[in-house]
């Protein structure tokens, strides 16, 4: 299940993505708030039973979640054998560290593209709804890519492959996440990949110097989130 599970996320995923790329500039052209709806719910299913399959893998690995980063958390207990785990303030304050310092370096790479003739796609801001469902929608779109993106390319590619190739090293699990990543976000054309492609390797630090999960999800929800707010 571990095979197939890294199978899924370094060449499935990306591949299904590549395979449905487009011009951004034609976004105008094709997307309607029906589509977009769909495309969104759709995103939301699929990120939430790649989740499951992880879960699921990590359960038969005799891991469980918290070894993949899932383990440094604020655990409130409810009663009846009930426990929520939360991420604790310190988590918070290093995804939003991260979030600020993360979109400087990306807006200077973003700059140093568009000056050699590769500008980031303005019509990527057509993905974001402007009627109240749809806003609704976003926001669970926010919290799915946060939880489920980090939980596949962080949390469960980068210890797999490191387990796997027998290193003590992230550099090669690094290198491989932030790939499979940007090539995930191939719908934002070839700079939307360049820029995400950094992100990856900027999360994928975050993940190393933590050690937890929980910074990433939160920055990495933020992100997404304030999308509708501010002009990304």
């Amino acid at each position: 299940m571990t095979w197939a599970s890294l199978i899924t996320l370094v060449l499935l995923y990306p591949g299904i993505s590549l395979a449905f790329m487009e011009d951004p500039s034609k976004l105008s052209d094709i997307m309607t708030n029906d589509l977009l709806m769909i495309t969104l719910i759709a995103t939301i299913i699929m990120q939430w039973g790649l989740f499951l399959i992880l879960f699921l893998a990590t359960i038969r690995e005799q891991t469980g979640l918290h070894g993949i980063g899932f383990n440094r958390s604020h655990r409130i207990y409810l009663g009846w054998g009930i426990v929520i785990h939360t991420p604790r303030r310190i988590d918070f304050a290093w995804g939003l560290s991260f979030l600020l310092a993360a979109n400087l370096i990306l807006a200077g790479l973003a700059w140093g593209l568009e000056q050699v003739g590769l500008p980031m796609p303005g019509e990527i801001a057509l993905l974001i709804p402007q009627d109240t469902v749809g806003r609704v929608v976003w926001v669970f779109v926010s919290i799915t890519a946060g939880v489920c993106e980090e939980t596949m390319f962080r949390g469960y590619l980068m210890t797999r492959l490191r387990i796997l190739g027998k290193t003590q090293s992230w550099i090669i699990p690094t290198a491989i996440s932030a790939l499979a990543f940007g090539i995930c976000h191939s719908y934002q054309g070839i700079p939307g990949m360049i820029v995400l492609t950094v992100y990856g390797v900027l999360f994928s630090l975050l993940y190393i110097r933590t050690g937890s999960i929980w910074p990433g999800i939160i920055a990495h929800f933020f992100q997404d989130f304030l999308a509708l707010f501010i002009p990304q």
